[in-house]
């Protein structure tokens, strides 16, 4: 039965698609009927405008004689195209004849057009009124007309397709709406009865099923099933009673065992409250480390303010000075991201490796980043910077992003705690096979026993109490970590009024 429903719909639905293309085509040929019917009347009134009177240009005819043509080939791809997808042999002798016919108009349009040529050739000449005669017996009174004719013969044909093909997909889709809503109806007729006849056989088992696990269910795990049928039912019933019978075994023994776990869970109780005095410990030093945090965002969300500020004054920068601006806020907005992962990784694994990105560099475009960035923290702190650096190139195998972020920690912490209006000195060199970047400010000196202390993390020399800036005792730290990563040393050292730290790092051989 599936099969039948099957094969008649399959057929009824290739029908209507065969007509849903026959339509399709029908449409197309009527509207390119219609555009070579409107193409010919612009045809023939340029000819007339030509012959009477007198225009020179031939754009408009030459255009419509193009439109004409298409129109006629287009008729006669769609007449074709048509032809292959027809079943019916009367269907095709029908579209031959349209065939034939486009045949005929584009015969009549070739006379036409020769007839054309000669009636230009004639006003050329001089001999217009001889042209206009000939245009007016020849042309408009026969030709013209009789591919009219031809012309409205093929709209009437295609409307009348049209209609046709309408009503036999609707006939169709009709049809097949009645066949559907048949087999759908029995469909449900047939399911309902069967789900009748199933459900009168399942009541009652299933009933019997349902009190025994009540009964289970409430505590009774001594209640049996007695269903001795040998269906799935009766294995399903068995199943039940030796579920019931290790429930209740297993109940046994768990009340043995709940004694035990209460002494447990006093222990218990005493070690969770601890576990809990740490975690509020370390929930604490979460609260510590997410502060210093903030300090360690503070310099480069300055320095991304300046340069939008600066931006935002707008006055006569240039479309490469903006550019250089918002290139060095997008690399200081990434500059901040990896800051963070960096933090957060010190917090999690002080010995732990974090990857580099090593490249041939300049060590001079390096110090040329930190120095623009630094010059807006020096600009904010009233203080000056000064940089001596060699003429050679120095270069180094280095992560640019991190080696510069160590730069200017060094630059931040030198105008951080210079006295106000001096000048922090900056020198790159070379020395024997390291590179040497030197950094030095007039400032609170940093006691001799705190100076073994001040790249540990988290630690604030007390210089920091004296007025200048404090900070998170995060930087020096992240800034001898990247550093080392790179096969090279940092150092600091304090005295007469005045800190000097010191950079070196390895040069490329």
């Amino acid at each position: 039965m599936l099969l039948s429903v099957a094969a008649v719909t399959w057929h009824y639905v290739d029908r209507i698609d065969y007509y849903f293309d026959r339509n399709r085509l029908a449409g197309e040929q009527l509207d390119s009927v219609i555009r070579m019917s409107a193409a010919m009347n612009r045809y023939s009134e340029n000819v007339a405008e030509l012959l009477l009177m007198g225009r020179t240009e031939l754009n408009d005819f030459n255009e419509a004689r193009d439109s004409l043509e298409s129109s006629l080939d287009r008729l006669d791809t769609l007449i074709r195209d048509e032809m292959e997808i027809i079943t019916s042999p009367e269907d095709r002798e029908s579209e031959q004849i349209e065939l034939e016919r486009v045949a005929v108009m584009r015969s009549l349009y070739e006379d036409i057009d020769r007839r054309t040529q000669y009636l230009l050739m004639l006003r050329d000449q001089g001999r217009l009124d001889e042209a206009i005669q000939i245009f007016r017996e020849e042309i408009e009174d026969s030709l013209d007309t009789t591919l009219e004719v031809h012309i409205n013969d093929a709209i009437t044909d295609e409307e009348a397709e049209l209609r046709l093909y309408q009503s036999r997909t609707n006939r169709l889709e009709r049809e097949l709406e009645w066949i559907i809503s048949i087999v759908t109806a029995s469909a449900f007729i047939i399911s309902a009865i069967g789900a009748l006849l199933l459900a009168r056989s399942l009541t009652r088992p299933i009933a019997a099923l349902e009190a025994a696990t009540r009964e289970i269910g409430d505590g009774n795990l001594a209640h049996r099933l007695d269903y001795r049928v040998g269906d799935e039912f009766g294995s399903l019933a068995a199943q039940i009673n030796n579920a019931a019978s290790r429930l209740e075994a297993q109940r046994s023994s768990l009340l043995e065992i709940q004694a035990g776990l209460e002494n447990e869970v006093s222990r218990r109780t005493g070690q969770l409250e601890e576990a809990n005095h740490r975690l509020q410990k370390l929930d604490h030093m979460r609260m510590l480390f997410l502060a210093d945090i903030g300090h360690e965002l503070r310099t480069p969300l300055t320095v991304l303010r300046g340069e939008a500020e600066i931006a935002l004054r707008g006055g006569c920068r240039t479309v490469e000075e903006h550019r250089d601006t918002l290139d060095r806020i997008v690399h200081l907005s990434a500059q901040m991201t990896r800051l963070v992962e960096d933090l957060l990784f010190l917090a999690r694994a002080e010995v732990d490796a974090i990857r580099f990105d090593m490249q041939p560099l300049d060590l001079r475009d390096l110090l040329e980043i930190a120095m623009s960035d630094a010059a807006v923290l020096a600009k904010d702190s009233g203080v000056q910077l000064e940089a001596q650096v060699v003429q050679e190139r120095i270069l180094v195998n280095a992560d640019a992003g991190r080696l510069t972020q160590a730069m200017l920690i060094a630059l931040d912490n030198a105008i951080k705690y210079a006295d106000p209006d001096s000048t922090v000195h900056v020198a790159l060199t070379t020395m024997q096979n390291n590179a040497l970047f030197v950094v030095r400010n007039l400032g609170p000196e940093i006691p001799a026993a705190e100076l073994p202390f001040v790249f540990s993390r988290f630690y604030r020399a007390r210089q920091t109490m004296s007025g200048a800036q404090s900070g998170s005792g995060l930087g020096l730290s992240i800034a001898k970590w990247i550093v080392e990563g790179h096969g090279g040393r940092v150092a600091i050292s304090s005295g007469d009024h005045m800190t000097e730290l010191r950079i070196q790092v390895p040069v490329s051989s």
